[in-house]
């Protein structure tokens, strides 16, 4: 199966923050509707961070150079690498690759150890406390599964983001990079291509990899490497558990209690 691919273009993206309602309203994630809930920080981005219901989240920066104040606009969501650091850590295998590329986070499986955000370089694994799991972008696997898009994609207006073949996504950004040089953006970039192995959320950075929040060579954390070492000793520890449960079990058997008699006895009767 080949594997797919969302281009985002942060110079044809307005902000509208579209992708961010369709997102939570195709996956049913909640949003706060108290008055003053979220503390006004003096920018129009929704929210600091995402967090265990949001999976999506344009951010917004400004950039006062000779042409005037300038947005550096960025959508910030799972990436979908092809050396998932998340995937490495989980313990209980609730993350998984799926052939087409797509990271996916089973929320059945899920214990809620939040592993998986501390060894992801992006920290984009959240958790959620309502229903202690760990939640991320599944790049709406549920519709592409039936040759839909996305649905961040899909309700974009300003055709700041495409879906497809990942080669044919990377093509589309290199031949936006050039676009954007010729225009004079000597500092334009296309994120995603060989970070973490490839990912499958690529990014037309208009400003550069730092100006638009991106991690330049990015690295799984230190945990990775220690999870690695745990992991094995963890099956061991899981298998003797289990083992002297059954040891437990067997010689229990025919057990009875003295002066306690079983209730299937009755008193004159064997």
């Amino acid at each position: 199966m080949a594997e797919y691919a969302i281009l985002y273009d942060a110079s044809k993206c307005s902000a509208c923050k579209g992708c961010q309602v369709q997102c939570k309203q195709w996956n049913m994630m909640p949003s706060s509707l108290g008055k003053d809930d979220n503390e006004f920080t003096g920018s129009y981005q929704s929210m600091p961070d995402l967090n265990g219901d949001t999976r999506l989240l344009i951010e917004f920066r400004e950039e006062d150079n000779a042409r005037g104040i300038e947005w550096a606009f960025s959508r910030r969501a799972c990436f979908h690498c092809k050396e998932p650091a998340c995937m490495d850590v989980c313990p209980v295998g609730a993350i998984s690759q799926l052939p087409d590329g797509t990271v996916k986070l089973d929320s059945t499986k899920c214990v809620g150890c939040k592993y998986c955000t501390a060894a992801c370089p992006f920290e984009i694994p959240k958790y959620r406390d309502a229903f202690n799991v760990s939640n991320k972008c599944t790049l709406c696997d549920d519709r592409t599964a039936q040759g839909r898009e996305p649905a961040c994609v899909q309700t974009c207006p300003a055709g700041a983001m495409a879906y497809g073949p990942r080669d044919e996504m990377i093509a589309a950004g290199k031949a936006r990079i050039d676009e954007l040089k010729a225009e004079g953006f000597d500092k334009a970039e296309l994120y995603g291509e060989t970070e973490m192995g490839g990912m499958h959320s690529l990014f037309v950075a208009k400003y550069g990899y730092e100006t638009h929040g991106l991690v330049r060579d990015p690295k799984a954390k230190d945990i990775t490497s220690l999870m690695a070492i745990m992991k094995p000793l963890t099956g061991i520890g899981i298998a003797a558990v289990v083992g002297g449960l059954g040891v437990s079990f067997l010689t229990a058997i025919g057990y009875e209690r003295e002066d306690m008699p079983r209730g299937d006895k009755k008193e004159g009767k064997q």
